[in-house]
């Protein structure tokens, strides 16, 4: 009987320490190379147009840049290892010009800060993921 108690409260803290995280797969760095569009974030989408926000990833040195939707954004990018789903954006700079509608490029801008992860989603686009496993942006090659 005892060894049964001690199964079953082993097996829950072995189950509640899972997560539910959105299906992805795994990819490659590299991958993230070359120019993104922003298509969804923090599961809202985001309206195609001229001024619509857009990532560029350099995967051989590291850095990001883009445009948040008003200003251009630049930064290094965190990677650790080959075979890492792990991704972070420290120190994300930005130009300083005022538009009318601020709310979604500051949106960005913080979502930027809790990325932890990305990887493959469906149709051939790219999720970053926050520290709970959530996906809080969808991008797709332009």
């Amino acid at each position: 009987m005892n060894k049964f108690v001690c199964l079953i409260i082993a097996s829950l803290g072995v189950f509640s320490g899972c997560r539910t995280h959105h299906a992805a797969t795994q990819l490659p760095f590299q991958e993230l190379n070359g120019e993104w569009n922003v298509v969804e974030m923090n599961g809202t989408s985001v309206a195609a147009s001229e001024s619509a926000p857009y990532l560029v990833f350099d995967t051989q040195s590291k850095r990001l840049s883009g445009n948040a939707g008003c200003n251009r954004i630049m930064g290094a990018v965190e990677y650790a290892k080959e075979g890492s789903d792990r991704i972070r954006f420290p120190q994300i700079a930005t130009t300083r010009m005022a538009c009318p509608d601020m709310s979604g490029e500051r949106e960005l801008l913080q979502t930027l800060e809790h990325v932890e992860r990305f990887g493959a989603a469906e149709n051939n686009a790219i999720a970053l993921f926050n520290e709970e496993g959530e996906r809080i942006l969808l991008l797709k090659k332009k």
